[in-house]
């Protein structure tokens, strides 16, 4: 009987531990960046990752393919960190309202991503694919994140 005691005690104590380990931090986020935050948005990881945007936007063909992608998903990890409820990045803008300076050019250059992703007959245009690069540039502004 006293083993069975000493047995749970031992358990009990292993999942104590066990559960008041601290949890890993979630990857791509800064060490310190507190008061680089709006909300949780990491505003560090919302600059470097603009940066590789910049650098793709320069580009023709694929790159520019991605920028837009990567712009357009960039845009939607500012909405979700700002508090901004939705199922879909669509349903994420429509719950926007007042948040952009110029909410139908947002919507302009998702379409243009949707179309990239959805459309195996759309040709992008390179100057159409920089301005809805400068379309989520303008959200993120707006939205703090850059």
């Amino acid at each position: 009987m006293i083993w069975i005691l000493i047995v749970a005690l031992a358990v009990g104590l292993l999942l104590l531990a066990v559960m008041s380990q601290p949890k890993p931090r979630k990857k791509g986020r800064a060490a310190s960046g507190r008061a680089n935050r709006v909300g949780s948005l990491d505003r560090e990881f919302v600059a470097g990752k603009w940066t590789t945007i910049q650098a793709m936007s320069q580009g023709n063909g694929g790159s520019l393919r991605d920028a837009v992608s990567e712009a357009d998903k960039l845009l939607d990890y500012a909405l979700k960190h700002n508090g901004v409820h939705g199922e879909t990045m669509g349903e994420r803008l429509k719950n926007s309202r007042g948040r952009f300076s110029n909410l139908d050019s947002i919507w302009s250059a998702h379409k243009v991503r949707n179309s990239l992703a959805h459309d195996a007959e759309f040709d992008l245009v390179p100057t159409q694919a920089r301005e809805a690069i400068a379309n989520f540039e303008r959200g993120l502004r707006d939205l703090g994140a850059l």
